[in-house]
């Protein structure tokens, strides 16, 4: 049986943080989601000749001086809304798009058609296929998917805590059970987007997922260092955090334990 396919997932679930989706200084949902509305739309007047495309992709926010979180990493312009109703991220080049007519423009973008066609992000290999299919299930909107699926640091430190604390292995099985095991798995996801104790030099939600050290992500800053490791110092090093006293190294570890507690009561169940 294939591994989980993580980019495509539903009708409403996918991710395009390899395309440097979230690769821009306002992450805000509404404003991301016009940008992408908008670019459809303006993409659908163009007649499909690469010349008109690549001229679209110039005028788009695209590998251009702009201020991005990561500016050595690329935020595609081809990158927009898909699906009959325009309810999932994917990409405006690619044959199924209505008015492509099966045509494959992947080769205009930025990487070229190999690496759209064949790149798959770390997380399909580092992170067990038991969690990904979690993963796969537990999201409803392409938003806060696609800034999670790409932490396999983070969800591996989660799940093997919630792992050790039920004395067995998670499946999807114990996620399909009702809603609350996903809504917890998904507020845990959300504190990538909002994590009060984020450093201040910190890019912000978006993610330098590649293995490449062009943007190692630091250890756990201390404004003390007399402060304790936690048993959370992994989840707490993925979502760049900043302790400068004991009270706010204790907050954060009750609000990752108070959602695993929830999870692992809902589970046990």
């Amino acid at each position: 049986m294939a591994p989980p396919y993580l980019c495509q997932v539903s009708t409403r679930v996918s991710c395009g943080a390899c395309c440097g989706l979230y690769n821009i200084s306002n992450l805000a949902p509404g404003h991301l989601e016009a940008l992408l509305t908008g670019r459809v739309e303006a993409f659908a007047r163009i007649p499909r000749v690469a010349e008109a495309i690549e001229d679209f992709g110039r005028q788009q926010l695209g590998w251009t001086p702009v201020e991005r979180p990561f500016p050595q990493f690329h935020h595609c312009p081809y990158v927009g809304l898909i699906g009959a109703k325009q309810t999932r991220v994917g990409c405006l080049l690619h044959p199924e798009v209505p008015g492509n007519q099966g045509r494959d423009w992947r080769e205009l973008s930025y990487y070229g058609a190999k690496a759209c066609q064949t790149y798959l992000c770390p997380t399909t290999e580092r992170l067990p296929v038991g969690y990904r299919e979690i993963l796969r299930a537990g999201f409803d909107h392409w938003y806060l998917y696609g800034h999670a699926i790409t932490e396999y640091r983070l969800w591996s430190a989660f799940f093997e805590e919630l792992e050790q604390r039920i004395g067995r292995r998670v499946s999807r099985a114990d996620f399909d059970q009702g809603s609350r095991a996903r809504d917890h798995l998904q507020h845990f996801a959300a504190l990538k987007l909002s994590w009060p104790f984020r450093r201040a030099d910190a890019p912000g939600p978006c993610h330098f997922f590649f293995d490449d050290a062009l943007y190692p992500r630091p250890g756990v800053e201390r404004g003390d260092p007399a402060l304790p490791d936690s048993p959370f110092e992994t989840i707490f090093q993925e979502l760049e955090s900043c302790f400068r006293e004991e009270a706010e190294l204790r907050r954060a570890e009750a609000a990752v334990a108070r959602i695993i507690e929830a999870l692992v009561a809902t589970v046990r169940i």
